[in-house]
């Protein structure tokens, strides 16, 4: 992924709903060794982010240099989801961080092909740990290696760099290939639940 960036300012002397009503975000800008700082950033821009810069290193273009940095929590309006508040945490390129990735599915599942069962996809994403710079775009999971109706593909089946640790527990069901009838049911509802979006950590 090519590199992200982003411009920050000083935040102005004003309130965050004056701030918010000139389409500026409140932000806070926060990281081991150094104070907090209070940021303001262009809402239209911080809108146009790609969606991998939720989950990968970005670099803060400031007035005092520039700045690798995470977005650690983004504060939304439940009603309109409008951003309120988002919280920067710098990284350093030599310290591990926890971060979500997305998950990519490929392969085709003979379970499902020949067998004539239903792929349900439990998990979107997986938990790693490693250095900013290793982040990668996604983590392939490999439908093709289930070849049996009710089999599962688990987190601990991943093709992963050695570069990168899943933190998910190896035997979770990352996906899984039911009957047809069985993929009607509560079961397969509550598999499909989307889990909470994590927000990204330093190790």
């Amino acid at each position: 992924m090519d590199k992200i960036k982003l411009a920050v300012a000083a935040r102005e002397e004003k309130t965050p709903r004056q701030l918010r009503r000139e389409a500026k975000i409140p932000a806070t800008l926060y990281g081991p060794g150094q104070p907090s700082e209070s940021v303001q950033i262009d809402a239209k821009e911080f809108s146009r982010l790609p969606k991998g810069a939720y989950s990968h290193m970005i670099e803060l273009e400031t007035g005092k240099g520039k700045i690798n940095a995470i977005i650690r929590d983004v504060q939304r309006r439940g009603t309109t989801h409008e951003v309120l508040n988002v919280e920067l945490y710098r990284v350093a390129l030599d310290r591990k961080l926890t971060v979500t990735v997305p998950l990519k599915f490929i392969g085709v599942s003979t379970a499902v092909t020949i067998e004539g069962g239903q792929l349900i996809e439990v998990f979107q994403d997986a938990e790693i740990e490693c250095l900013p710079g290793d982040i990668p775009d996604f983590i392939e999971a490999d439908v093709s290696l289930i070849t049996e109706i009710d089999q599962g593909l688990h987190f601990g089946e991943l093709k992963i760099s050695d570069k990168i640790k899943i933190l998910n527990p190896e035997d979770e069901v990352v996906a899984r290939v039911v009957a047809k009838k069985a993929a009607e049911g509560p079961a397969a509802a509550a598999a499909e639940t989307a889990a909470p979006e994590p927000a990204a950590t330093a190790s």
